[in-house]
């Protein structure tokens, strides 16, 4: 006679092949959404005069309280190295052996590797043409300092046990955003790097989550999938929509206030310290919600 199963008790049994690959399509989603959120940001803030000059202002604003948060983010960015990435995925990897998950290595390497070789590589592609507006015309989109952040974060997320996942993204979020806003302060990126490095991460991230659902003896069968970090995918999705609706109607009032373009405008003022506000906000925003989407994708896969 079998014995009954306990309440709550998962079964052992394969996925079927139809149900893995529908396992996979919500984050092969995500990671379209994100390469096109890319490709817009890249369209609409680096090709098209309007958005280079509302970029433009949001980087120039952030002279506003330079001397203040300067000393204090300064330390944060120069953690961002190679031997940092190098040391991060040797961490990853020892994770991974330890809780004898060896595909999560793979997955490590993957984003880590993926991810800042995307970012470089489309700091070379996506040209950023004269139109008589940005004060600098080498383009910068994405952020690489905000990318290696970002990556290494989203790694930490990726090996963590289920019970650690919630602590893991929130810190991830509040290093890696602190990683963006201090790229902002420092003037070496504009808002659009910043965001488009976040998505980028978020790109590598989803594919591996989404590589992660085909092997038959890695699956849940129908039915069961372990849930997520409820409260903290919440609390992330909640302050992202929260600084993203206040990040898109600070920047209608400054596109709204901007002068023609080629008005040459100060680096200091309430227009260009709105516009580094908003900025900052749009950072955030997109920080949270890309972390809470890796958070609830993976519900599809027992840890």
């Amino acid at each position: 006679m079998t014995p009954a199963r306990p309440p709550g008790a998962m079964p052992s049994a394969p996925q079927p092949g139809r149900a893995r690959l529908r396992g996979a399509v919500p984050p092969l989603l995500g990671a379209v959404a994100c390469a096109v959120a890319v490709i817009v940001l890249w369209r609409i803030f680096v090709t098209t005069a309007r958005g280079q000059q509302l970029d433009d202002a949001a980087a120039l604003g952030a002279s506003f309280g330079r001397d203040t948060l300067d000393p204090v983010l300064n330390p944060v960015l120069t953690v961002v190295s190679e031997p940092f990435v190098a040391a991060a995925l040797l961490a990853a990897v020892i994770g991974a052996v330890i809780q004898r998950r060896p595909a999560i290595a793979l997955g490590a390497v993957a984003i880590l590797g993926g991810a800042n070789l995307t970012t470089q590589v489309l700091k070379d592609l996506l040209a950023r043409p004269d139109l008589g507006v940005t004060y600098v015309l080498e383009n910068s989109l994405p952020s690489g300092h905000t990318t290696v952040a970002a990556s290494v974060a989203a790694t930490a997320l990726l090996i963590a046990p289920r019970r650690w996942r919630g602590t893991v993204a929130v810190a991830g979020v509040a290093y890696s955003a602190l990683t963006g806003l201090g790229t902002l302060v420092g003037g070496w990126h504009r808002p659009s790097d910043v965001v488009s490095a976040f998505l980028v991460v978020a790109v590598w991230y989803f594919l591996v989550e989404a590589a992660r659902q085909l092997p038959a003896r890695a699956a849940l069968p129908r039915g069961y999938r372990p849930a997520p970090p409820v409260n903290a995918a919440t609390v992330l999705v909640a302050l992202g929509a929260l600084t993203g609706l206040l990040s898109l109607g600070i920047g209608a009032w400054v596109l709204s206030a901007l002068p023609p373009v080629g008005t040459v405008m100060a680096a200091t003022g309430g227009l260009t310290t709105a516009a580094y506000v908003g900025g900052s906000l749009a950072v955030a925003a997109v920080a949270c919600l890309t972390t809470a989407g890796m958070l609830v994708m993976r519900p599809y896969r027992r840890d």
